[in-house]
């Protein structure tokens, strides 16, 4: 089992378009051995919290980030500490940091394919919640499956699920729901050209998911745009940030940031991946950061000091950045 670990207090109100969100979450309905990552509840927040933290002074815009070299001391400094753990980790560390502010990026390895493990529900989420727009969708849909511990269970109780909790049974629910096949197809239309489910399809007819990947780079893209409010309806976008911001598995990049700012994420992790992906909020500045790592025989333990000290190397980037 997991150590609980106490969530931090998220310190920032949330964005008015959350404020204005007239979503009830529901009733967590939580079977701890359904985890889609391993059952490390030790490391999980212990409360639930109304969460805060994403500014809302971000706008959109019409085009995706691109990957630029770093143009302040902050990001070559930052830069210059990623080149020193590639030495010690050579070619297991993927990194995106997008200052929402200036827009510098500081990036290593972020184009390198790696296994999603649980970051693929991020693409998932934004799949349904289209869904959910288009109005062939409702969160309140009650979903027909009979996964154990869920009788009566809606879209929004497996959303949920799927994000703060990273459960596999409710992914996949949701997943067969769509189509495994048709959330590939819509992710790379809408620009994830190297994130992939590779569905296959079997003998009772349904498709199912082969190797799951990804890259640093898309899934910073994708936070990037949510927050942007690209991707989804002012309504979804500010359900899908509530989500990552009520985020439960605080075992990761948690570990080397301070109570200053709040991390609405996601985790991924397997025995030989660990990933943590979100929007860091510090003074009302957002900040856009993925880290995905592979290459480990125990990754919830050798991955640790990798995050520290990643999570400690944004710290110190973000107060040279907030000291200009």
């Amino acid at each position: 089992m997991k150590k609980r670990k106490k969530r931090k207090k998220l310190k920032k109100k949330y964005s008015v378009l959350l404020v204005a969100l007239c979503i009830t979450a529901g009733i967590l309905l939580t079977v701890s051995n359904n985890a889609t990552e391993p059952d490390y509840s030790d490391y999980s927040a212990s409360a639930k919290a109304v969460p805060a933290g994403v500014s809302d002074t971000t706008v959109a815009t019409e085009e995706a980030a691109t990957i630029n070299a770093p143009s302040t001391d902050a990001g070559i400094a930052l830069s210059d500490e990623l080149a020193r753990l590639n030495e010690t980790y050579p070619n297991q560390v993927g990194f995106v940091l997008i200052n929402e502010g200036t827009g510098e990026t500081i990036a290593t390895n972020e184009s390198r394919i790696f296994t999603s493990a649980s970051l693929y529900k991020l693409f998932l989420t934004y799949a349904v919640l289209e869904k959910v727009d288009k109005g062939e969708l409702a969160l309140t849909d009650v979903m027909d499956d009979t996964l154990e511990g869920y009788s009566g269970a809606t879209i929004d109780d497996y959303l949920t699920d799927t994000i703060t909790l990273s459960v596999n049974e409710t992914a996949h629910g949701l997943a067969h729901l769509i189509g495994w096949q048709n959330v590939e197809s819509f992710i790379h239309e809408n620009g994830f050209k190297n994130t992939t489910f590779n569905p296959y399809l079997e003998t009772d007819g349904i498709y199912y998911s082969g190797t799951l990947q990804t890259t640093p780079a898309e899934v910073a893209e994708l936070l990037e745009r949510l927050l942007k409010g690209e991707l989804l309806s002012e309504s979804s976008t500010s359900y899908f940030l509530y989500l990552l911001a009520d985020q439960q598995l605080v075992y990761a990049l948690n570990t080397g940031l301070t109570d200053e700012v709040s991390f609405a994420h996601k985790t991924g992790i397997l025995d030989d991946v660990s990933h943590d992906a979100g929007i860091i909020t510090l003074d009302g500045q957002d900040y856009i950061v993925a880290v995905l790592t592979d290459g480990w025989q125990n990754a919830i333990d050798e991955a640790t000091p990798v995050f520290e000290s990643v999570g400690a190397s944004i710290m110190t980037y973000l107060h040279a950045s907030e000291n200009k």
